[in-house]
């Protein structure tokens, strides 16, 4: 009962913390709440300190009023000021997931383990594509492994292209050339990823047929670094699983190539 009646008193003050952090305040709105903030909070200090020194309690006890109403009111200034939700603000955090975070940990997980190197090949809006292969004069995948991904604030599409065209056969999961992808493909489903019932097909430079991972993102994914962060090593290891699948099929091939 006690738990219950807790929660519902902390969803009014989560629901006014998003919708003051859905407020996209203009440049000058912000500077005059910092003004503001600033001159009734340094008033208050003032009053404070004067208090003390002469030893009057009344200004003393104005002052500690003032500011214990001011310093709950700093943390909403704070999260208007600092916490913006506005569209810019979403984009500049969609590029650095996509353009620093994503390689960084791909790299670290996926790419340095097997002395692979990942390449930034394309990025357009919210969906870029890079390039996992070993550098030049060096054994590694017989085919690199190229992949994008989609970062639509609360979605996310992931793109695997496949090293050889594979044709149509049942349902994707369970086809026979995919057998050493279960494992991912069953982890990815456990992280909560869908597996496209059929491959995706995308044209140009950055294109092709690859399999189609895609999931709802937690609410406010942006805006919570441990998400972003939670996100992005969850990626390297994916990428990671994809290059031991293909090294698995990529032996099963020479295997069978030797017995014929």
């Amino acid at each position: 009962m006690s738990d219950s009646s807790a929660s519902s008193s902390l969803q009014p003050s989560s629901e006014l913390v998003r919708w003051l952090q859905s407020l996209a305040l203009p440049l000058w709105a912000r500077g005059t709440l910092v003004i503001v903030f600033l001159a009734v909070m340094s008033g208050g200090l003032a009053l404070v300190v004067w208090g003390a020194w002469n030893r009057d309690r009344e200004a003393m006890t104005a002052a500690i009023g003032l500011l214990t109403v001011a310093l709950p009111v700093s943390l909403v200034v704070i999260g208007l000021v600092f916490g913006q939700r506005s569209e810019r603000r979403l984009a500049q955090l969609t590029h650095a997931v996509l353009d620093v975070q994503i390689p960084a940990q791909v790299q670290q997980l996926a790419g340095t383990p097997r002395g692979l190197l990942l390449t930034p090949l394309a990025r357009t809006g919210c969906r870029a594509t890079y390039r996992l292969s070993a550098p030049a004069g060096q054994r590694g995948l017989h085919h690199p492994l190229q992949f994008s991904v989609e970062l639509n604030v609360r979605k996310v599409n992931v793109m695997f292209s496949l090293p050889e065209p594979i044709a149509p056969q049942g349902p994707l999961a369970e086809h026979p050339a995919l057998a050493s992808y279960q494992h991912v493909i069953a982890g990815a489903r456990a992280e909560g990823y869908r597996l496209n019932h059929e491959l995706a097909d995308y044209g140009g430079d950055d294109g092709g047929r690859a399999l189609l991972f895609y999931r709802t993102l937690p609410e406010d994914f942006l805006l919570r670094p441990i998400e972003r962060l939670y996100f992005t090593q969850d990626l390297g290891f994916f990428v990671r699983g994809i290059v031991e699948a293909q090294e698995a099929a990529q032996a099963g091939a020479a295997v069978r190539e030797a017995r014929a």
